[in-house]
């Protein structure tokens, strides 16, 4: 049902691995091709956000391994283990039936202060 929770497994995997829609629709796309691989500027075209960000999210799918990453080709999807990509995969099913439980979801959660220890020490072009 619409209104259901989604799975608590599903939800650990959220916490864990997505920030944002943006991280969630980059790890879709490549979830749901799993045998192409993709140079950035395609992922930053089918997304639509900004080429930065695109980035910043498909380095940090490759670091946590949910990607790997070719210099010569680009990025494809391939999870270091098997229960990785069942529970990517099951999120993909259910993100695309369920979106606004999913994205409410992402937007729910409470702030991980690992993150947001980490990015109170980025740089920022704005600060003179």
């Amino acid at each position: 049902m619409a209104n259901d929770p989604i799975p608590i497994e599903l939800h650990k995997f959220l916490a864990r691995y997505i920030r944002s829609v943006e991280q969630l629709e980059i790890l879709c796309l490549l979830a749901e091709n799993p045998k192409k691989t993709w140079s950035e500027g395609e992922v930053f075209k089918s997304i639509q956000s900004s080429q930065e960000s695109v980035t910043k999210g498909l380095c940090y799918f490759a670091d946590e391994q949910l990607l790997i990453f070719d210099a010569a080709s680009g990025y494809r999807f391939s999870p270091k283990s098997q229960e990785l990509m069942h529970l990517t995969l099951d999120l993909v099913k259910t993100y695309r039936k369920r979106r606004v439980t999913v994205v409410e979801a992402i937007y729910l959660m409470p702030p991980d202060p690992i993150w947001q220890f980490a990015d109170a020490f980025k740089i920022r072009k704005d600060i003179p």
